[in-house]
């Protein structure tokens, strides 16, 4: 488990920086101590092995000593940002719910499920004078605790799949050289918490080789790249775009770091304005919470934004809705041979079913391979819309539009071109004819938190569905793309 690479790391080079969190730098020395006092304070609870402990923790820097530390006592935990997302976890019967004195939290009166006790951790755990000495500290970590991750990415809820912590270390290594990670690495995460995808796996794969950690959660997000030689930076495009509006202009560029951009496609401008300001070595990163990363793709001119370099290591197939595997250039449903073992969502067998098949994860992702045997992602045939990294569930959205143009049915897609790029598509079946004008005025208040993608209204005389009246949205999609491409005069 990580907790042993940590002590490792801190025999070998106790002065070497493990974590630097808001500007406070923590050395491995510190960082094994504080998680070993903090093992030795949740120890005196006595918590069942296996059992669930909730960690709300302003603090990140706090947040990790907490989780590695009961990880590494064979308990179960969870990270949420906030205490009502305790209630959407769906875990019943949680263990303890774990918070800071140091901070002003407060669980809601429902949380909507089971905690069997509040754990405050006084302030001065893991304080100087109470930290024993390096070479003191037990690798206690025979039988670690798993880990708990939420995901609404791909499936448009609220889903937990489980981590075995043996399982995780055994992929670390191959995730650290698919991402260039070693013990000499600097890596930028910003304000990830472990409630997050990349916010928990980057840390633990950089802490793993012997790397160091930044966590910057304040105004001035470029701050970090001025004071630290970093190697890696971690962004989506969203916090890409928030990191180089908060510089002004400021930052140096280093063309020896790696920015990894995950969770969704950048613009083109968005891409040169990264280039210029920031480094030149730009890589997309497609990954998701069940199947870990899949690419790590050099993007050296603007046509590498919709094409995607599988790593050798993993295997990725396009295939049609009766799972035959189809050729090159010929669009179907994503799916992912699973590595890792895993075999579905937490306490969730509907979802597991509909997601998990035969060995492979099927991420909800239109896409096709090109004769040169790179992926390019078409859009989503599930009910979620990704907006620069963020999921948006569309079932409300389509609902109120449906209500406002008293339509027969609106489905909303989103879509990549070649040509165009990513785009929202608003697909109505009116009930009678509508104006334009009526249409417009509806979309820009159900989509207007879409700020930076266009958003596309079409109208089309019946909606293709299935059996059971649920709209066949990959039809839909293919009929989008056969209009663009002129071979059908309308969808």
């Amino acid at each position: 488990m990580v907790i042993s690479a940590i002590i490792q790391q801190a025999r070998q080079t106790p002065g070497k920086t493990a974590v630097v969190y808001n500007g406070v730098i923590c050395s491995f020395t510190d960082f094994a101590r504080r998680i070993d006092v903090a093992r030795e304070y949740f120890a005196q609870w006595h918590l069942p092995r296996e059992s669930v402990a909730v960690i709300d923790v302003e603090n990140l820097a706090d947040g990790w000593v907490f989780l590695l530390a009961l990880r590494g006592l064979g308990v179960t935990t969870l990270a949420v940002r906030e205490a009502e997302d305790i209630g959407k976890s769906g875990i019943r019967n949680i263990g303890c719910v774990v918070t800071s004195s140091a901070e002003q939290r407060t669980l809601p009166s429902r949380l909507g499920v089971d905690v069997a006790r509040v754990i405050r951790v006084p302030g001065s755990i893991g304080c100087a004078d109470t930290q024993p000495a390096v070479l003191e500290i037990h690798d206690r970590t025979a039988h670690p605790g798993s880990h708990i991750m939420m995901t609404s990415g791909t499936t448009g809820a609220y889903k937990k799949i489980l981590r075995d912590a043996s399982v995780e270390a055994m992929a670390i290594p191959l995730h650290a050289e698919i991402n260039a990670i070693s013990v000499e690495s600097v890596v930028y995460i910003a304000n990830f918490g472990p409630w997050t995808a990349g916010g928990y796996r980057w840390p633990l794969i950089t802490w793993s080789m012997g790397g160091t950690v930044i966590i910057h959660d304040q105004p001035d997000m470029h701050a970090p790249l001025l004071q630290h030689d970093v190697t890696h930076i971690f962004a989506t495009p969203g916090t890409l775009g928030v990191l180089l509006g908060a510089s002004n202009g400021a930052l140096r560029r280093n063309d020896a770091t790696r920015l990894l951009v995950t969770g969704g496609a950048m613009s083109q401008a968005m891409l040169a304005a990264a280039k210029r300001g920031v480094t030149r070595q730009v890589f997309s990163v497609l990954a998701s919470t069940e199947a870990l990363t899949l690419a790590v793709t050099p993007l050296d001119s603007p046509d590498d934004l919709h094409w995607h370099r599988i790593h050798p290591s993993r295997e990725v197939q396009v295939v049609d809705e009766a799972d035959n595997v189809l050729g090159r250039g010929r669009e179907g449903l994503v799916r992912v041979r699973i590595i890792d073992g895993l075999a579905g969502y937490l306490d969730d067998e509907p979802a597991t079913r509909a997601y998990f098949r035969d060995g492979y994860f099927y991420p909800g992702d239109i896409g096709l391979f090109g004769v040169d045997g790179r992926l390019s992602l078409r859009g989503r045939a599930s009910d979620v819309i990704n907006v620069l990294g963020d999921k948006i569930a569309v079932g409300p959205i389509e609902q109120a539009l449906q209500d406002r143009l008293g339509a027969q049915g609106v489905c909303v897609l989103s879509m990549t071109t070649m040509d165009a790029g990513d785009e929202i598509v608003v697909v109505i079946q009116p009930h009678r004819p509508l104006e334009p004008a009526a249409i417009q005025v509806a979309v820009n208040a159900e989509l207007g938190m879409v700020k930076r993608i266009p958003v596309r209204a079409v109208v089309i005389a019946k909606l293709p569905r299935n059996e059971m009246g649920k709209i066949e949205r990959l039809v839909l999609r293919r009929q989008l793309i056969l209009a663009s491409e002129g071979r059908l005069a309308g969808p």
